[in-house]
């Protein structure tokens, strides 16, 4: 009886040990999950937070995109408007161009009209208190073979000027003469390339007269045409600008300065290419001959047959 008792006591003893470890496993797992509850919540107003603050970083970055939008449109417009307003610049510019191109035109041709009543004779020796006019109505009397009374009824003027020419080779000046007739001063010229006129021992050059715009065209060719005469290659002035050259017995217009580039680097090329020392035929013959006669013993004729002798322009300069 008695071991029965203590047994039931044990059993007793043993079954209120178990209920209490496991209400202590149930509270710590019910604490646990208060934790794991309170995580969550904390989580998910984290997550609140951060949707909250990415929407309005959203609606600003959407913002920011549309006023980069109207700022692109506006610039658009802008440089729609500026490129407008650049055509209608560039029109007018054109239209400036052709109205100054026409004035100058007008201008050289003014220029022209008045100078084809002018000469230039070169190398007359200046004196102290000359008659100048007296002087140039001797030598174009002799030029055309008249009274001196009627030259100088046809002479209206004659003055001397300096120029590049002979400020560099400390020359006599140059003298201008102005005819009453156009016809008069086609008729010296015509004249003074047939025969040679001398004052005082000293050759006289009779040249024509060019407007200054004429002139200055006319530089951006001079180191073709030094070249062309080194070779006694033929060609004449362009009216407008430019030159013609005769070459291998073709004509070749040059109106631009890249015209006469190219032109100069194929002279170039060809300086040392082998040609025939006599023209083939009686055509070459004639165009070979376009030195004067009075120069042919003075001059060594260049290897190609396209000669010239070209005449001397200087650019003048009123005092």
């Amino acid at each position: 009886m008695s071991s029965q008792k203590l047994k039931l006591e044990e059993k007793k003893t043993t079954g209120r040990k178990g209920s209490l470890t496991e209400e202590i496993n149930l509270r710590d797992v019910m604490r646990e999950l208060q934790k794991i509850t309170d995580n969550q919540k904390l989580l998910q107003e984290q997550m609140i937070d951060m949707r909250k603050e990415l929407s309005e970083e959203f609606t600003e970055v959407k913002r920011e995109i549309k006023d980069l939008q109207k700022e692109m449109k506006e610039v658009k417009e802008e440089k729609q408007k500026m490129e407008k307003n650049q055509e209608k610049l560039q029109t007018r510019v054109e239209k400036l161009e052709i109205k100054n191109t026409r004035l100058e035109e007008r201008q050289e041709n003014l220029e022209r009209k008045e100078l084809e009543y002018q000469i230039r004779i070169r190398n007359v020796i200046e004196e102290p208190k000359e008659n100048l006019r007296q002087i140039t109505t001797q030598i174009l009397a002799d030029l055309l073979q008249v009274q001196d009374e009627e030259m100088d009824d046809w002479i209206e003027k004659a003055y001397r000027v300096t120029t590049d020419f002979s400020r560099k080779n400390q020359v006599p000046r140059d003298v201008v003469v102005q005819f009453e007739r156009r016809k008069i001063r086609e008729e010296v010229l015509k004249t003074s390339k047939k025969n040679t006129i001398h004052y005082k021992g000293q050759k006289v050059t009779i040249l024509k007269e060019h407007p200054a715009s004429t002139m200055q065209k006319r530089k951006k060719y001079l180191f073709l045409t030094e070249e062309l005469k080194r070779r006694h290659v033929r060609f004449r002035w362009e009216r407008r600008e430019g030159i013609m050259a005769t070459y291998n017995q073709e004509k070749v217009w040059i109106t631009s300065e890249e015209k006469a580039k190219d032109f100069y680097k194929n002279l170039m090329k060809k300086e040392n290419a082998p040609t025939t020392s006599e023209p083939a035929t009686e055509r070459d013959r004639k165009r070979a001959r376009t030195i004067s006669p009075e120069k042919s013993d003075k001059v060594t004729i260049s290897q190609t047959p396209n000669l010239i002798n070209l005449e001397e322009e200087e650019e003048v300069t009123q005092h």
